[in-house]
């Protein structure tokens, strides 16, 4: 049975972003940028909208705050220095180091493939690159809670292969876009850039969740589109099949033209280039009847949404994806429509909103970095 249908639910997982926001690993071209200073608080205001916008839509999302983060909370300030070490502003009293933190963990793009099948919980783990692997714990101990409370058995699987997640994985109907880049072809025209998901690690994942050979469409991204999620995402409108809302400069050599040639050219929906590389179109989320969609794109791509019968939100991203690339899309991840939870449970945003909302003043309204931390690390 083809599980494609299946995949855009109306529950998302989130994570919330660490209280030391910082753009520390520079894997694409916005986290490139050296930016010496952040508003972590600003940067939860904007992930609180991302949630709203969800729950405005008819969806919700689930998440868990950790326990890693207390540390760096209840500071009016933080600071890092050259050497990592993060302080409370004006004191010496070192907090952590910055390596340590998943500064990236907001991603939840990144995450796992999830199904149900079976009265099992099955999801396929990514294989990220080195500085983001510790970001599994926090989805296999999400996942456990989640199949525990739908009363469902759980399998997951590790991705032996280079993929990034669903950030990859663009389902339109019953068929699915499977992004990921091939050194020499993706960063063809630049310097050479960070490994991205491989052909074999999306195609590991479609092959754990059952997806039939003849409904895959392969494709492959050029820089700076370092994932699909970037490129394209699948939209639901009311009164005609789904289409592919869909930048085909992101895609190498005849990708455009052979995603074209599978779906038929009424079920793309085009993405104008400033809109793509420069306001992350293709990183909206569509949750029930509503599409997140990043704060600066054009009217003209909010009117094509309009016309399918979408109610569009703007999300504001200038601190939390502005400086690290990305947008609604990026901080959320699908779990399949199938999968049934109550209500009330502890881990649903909307059941414990005032607390999420609470713990805002909690964050640092300021971060400061000295440049000596990436002169640093640009010698090593």
């Amino acid at each position: 049975m083809n599980p494609l249908p299946d995949v855009y639910g109306d529950l998302l997982i989130v994570r919330p972003p660490v209280p030391a926001t910082v753009n520390k690993a520079g894997a694409n071209y916005k986290s490139e940028v050296t930016h010496l200073t952040y508003s972590p608080r600003r940067a939860y205001d904007e992930w609180l909208s991302i949630l709203d916008a969800i729950v405005a839509s008819g969806g919700d999302a689930l998440y868990q705050f950790e326990a890693v983060d207390e540390p760096l909370l209840d500071h009016a300030a933080l600071e890092v220095d050259g050497d990592g070490a993060i302080h409370p502003r004006g004191s010496r009293e070192v907090l952590g180091r910055i390596d340590d933190v998943m500064t990236g963990r907001v991603f939840a793009a990144n995450g796992p493939w999830v199904t149900v099948a079976g009265g099992t919980l099955r999801a396929v783990m990514p294989n990220m690159l080195e500085h983001r692997r510790a970001e599994s714990g926090y989805y296999r101990a999400l996942l456990g809670e989640i199949a525990t409370a739908a009363g469902l058995g759980l399998d997951l699987a590790d991705d032996p292969h280079r993929w990034e997640g669903m950030a990859d994985v663009a389902v339109v109907g019953d068929q699915v876009v499977l992004t990921y880049a091939v050194p020499g072809h993706y960063d063809q025209d630049t310097t050479p850039k960070s490994s991205r998901s491989s052909r074999a690690g999306v195609a590991f994942a479609a092959d754990f969740v059952g997806v039939p050979d003849d409904a895959r469409i392969y494709a492959e991204l050029v820089y700076p589109h370092f994932h699909g999620d970037t490129v394209h995402f699948g939209a639901r409108p009311r009164a005609r099949p789904p289409v592919l809302v869909h930048y085909r400069g992101g895609l190498y050599g005849d990708g455009a033209d052979a995603i074209a040639a599978r779906l038929g050219p009424d079920r793309i929906v085009a993405i104008s280039s400033h809109d793509a590389v420069e306001q992350y179109a293709g990183n909206s989320r569509q949750v029930g009847d509503g599409v997140l969609v990043p704060d600066g794109v054009s009217p003209v791509f909010v009117d094509q949404l309009q016309r399918l019968g979408l109610v569009t939100h703007r999300v504001p991203l200038f601190e939390l994806f502005g400086k690290a690339g990305g947008g609604p899309a990026c901080a959320t991840l699908y779990l399949p429509r199938t999968l049934k939870i109550s209500v009330e449970l502890p881990l649903r945003y909307s059941a414990t909103r005032a607390a999420v909302r609470a713990r805002r003043e909690r964050i640092p309204e300021m971060l400061q970095v000295d440049k000596a931390y990436f002169e640093g690390r640009n010698r090593g």
